[in-house]
């Protein structure tokens, strides 16, 4: 398939490639950016002309990256359940791959660099318990440039695997596509007149919709809090608006996109309510563990953008299954549509400590 035909997965949001100082520390990004203290990376090149040349061959490069979790941030320090949150790493991996791009795999900056898809999975839930010290978040990290065309990639796979003070305990991937500017242009036009057709109101909440209390999707402070009150709900499933302008308030990357990572703080806060409804379980002691996403075209920041969330339990409704531990999981699955047009599909499992 011709992957910058009318068909193809789109991305979360688009950035220009942009070089940092690599070999550390990285500066810090924006303020309303992930990237806060001291962070470094370090290029593990896997031949000795590596060490030498700014830009390799296209090929397989190892990266390490560190950091300190932040312990008093007003969003990834604002969680109801003790661990630490899931949006830094995950964000960590995007920035560190943007970098890497231009720095290592001479993408022009004129490129757009949109995010295809990514997933996350806790494989050790102990490490990532917020304790009284500090901890050090490390990435090591694989990125491999694919279809490559004169030395250029026009995409490229990121995987990760996440350590929490030495001790690995989940992973973390994403595919990169590096589009033309033209190119960008297009796509993202027909994607918003679809939109379009069918999208009716503002970005925000509708008018006279509240928003749950912040304890309700896992967050402590009403200003974390990007969803509003189901629209709609039954035994299986439960449908709510998206507040895209509070969205890019909090969340880092707004600039004239939809932030990137919007679809996991929304998904998130959608999962844990929606628990909290279908299950009765109880979101503020609750964690999620498993999280896919696949995006379809482009989501307009001007245009109004709902979370539809629905059961994939194969029993019945209401019910849940445990897992090896004894603790409640349920698995959900999650569809945003600006419109009748789908932007992304997410599965997520949400895991009760109890």
């Amino acid at each position: 398939m011709n992957l910058f035909s009318s068909s193809f997965t789109g991305p979360w949001s688009a950035h220009q490639a942009s070089p940092l100082t690599e070999g550390g520390p990285l500066p810090a990004a924006t303020p309303a950016g992930t990237l806060i203290g001291p962070h470094h990376l370090v290029h593990r090149p896997d031949t000795p002309e590596g060490f030498l040349l700014a830009a390799t061959p296209p090929g397989r490069h190892r990266f390490g990256f560190s950091s300190q979790l932040p312990e008093r941030h007003p969003l990834f320090s604002d969680s109801t359940a003790p661990f630490h949150d899931l949006l830094y790493p995950m964000e960590s991996l995007r920035q560190m791959a943007v970098f890497a791009a231009g720095r290592y795999f001479r993408v022009p900056e004129n490129r757009r660099i949109l995010l295809a898809g990514c997933g996350m999975a806790v494989t050790s839930l102990t490490p990532w318990q917020r304790t009284a010290r500090t901890a050090q978040l490390t990435l090591d990290l694989e990125l491999t440039p694919t279809d490559v065309v004169k030395g250029v990639p026009r995409a490229m796979d990121c995987q990760a695997s996440i350590g929490i003070d030495g001790e690995k305990c989940g992973t973390v991937e994403a595919r990169l596509v590096f589009v033309m500017p033209g190119v960008y242009r297009n796509h993202r036009a027909h994607s918003r007149r679809e939109s379009e057709r069918t999208a009716d109101g503002n970005s925000g909440l509708p008018a006279g919709h509240g928003a749950p209390g912040p304890e309700l999707v896992g967050r402590r402070t009403v200003r974390n809090v990007l969803i509003g009150l189901p629209l709609e709900e039954d035994e299986e499933s439960l449908d709510f608006p998206v507040n895209i302008p509070a969205a890019r308030e909090v969340l880092p990357d707004s600039g004239s996109e939809v932030p990137a990572v919007l679809f996991l703080e929304a998904s998130r806060q959608a999962a844990l309510f929606s628990v909290g409804e279908l299950y009765g379980l109880a979101p503020g002691h609750a964690v999620l563990t498993d999280w896919q996403a696949a995006f379809r075209g482009f989501a307009e920041p001007g245009l109004p953008m709902r979370c539809s969330v629905r059961s994939r339990s194969a029993s019945a409704p209401g019910e849940v299954h445990r897992d090896a531990s004894g603790w409640p999981t349920a698995e959900l699955g999650l569809t945003f549509t600006q419109g009748s047009r789908v932007v992304a599909d997410v599965t997520t499992s949400v895991l009760q400590i109890c």
